[in-house]
């Protein structure tokens, strides 16, 4: 599935799609009434809403998002390791000191790790 969000925060560089699957986590500013989608790839979109809002429209279109603290969604689907102590997601396999990653609650680090048992995921632990 294909989403319509903005490549700056202001839109005024338009629109462009990107596919849902390609999405690693979603994180929101509230002051600003934005939610930027971060990609796997690097790559960060805008949008206007909510976190528990798009958390919820994704999830009704048949995707696995949580909300893992209260600034941030995670796509269980693309996470490759979980780090215990940092409590942070990673979204590439070889990560380096650019990799994209996401923060994580201690409770929201838990009901993630449940989540990704249940669903069995791959997903490495450290």
């Amino acid at each position: 599935m294909m989403i319509s969000v903005a490549k700056d925060m202001e839109g005024f560089t338009g629109l462009t799609h990107i596919d849902v699957n390609r999405v690693a986590f979603l994180e929101c500013d509230s002051r600003l009434g934005k939610v930027m989608f971060n990609t796997v790839d690097n790559e960060v979109y805008y949008s206007e809403g909510t976190l528990k809002y798009w958390t919820q429209a994704l999830n009704g279109s048949g995707y696995n998002f949580y909300i893992a603290d209260r600034s941030t969604s995670v796509n269980i689907e693309n996470i490759t390791e979980m780090n215990e102590f940092l409590k942070v997601a990673y979204f590439e396999i070889n990560k380096s000191k650019t990799s994209n990653y996401c923060t994580m609650s201690k409770s929201g680090y838990k009901e993630v790790t449940s989540l990704i048992i249940d669903k069995q995921i791959d997903v490495s632990f450290t």
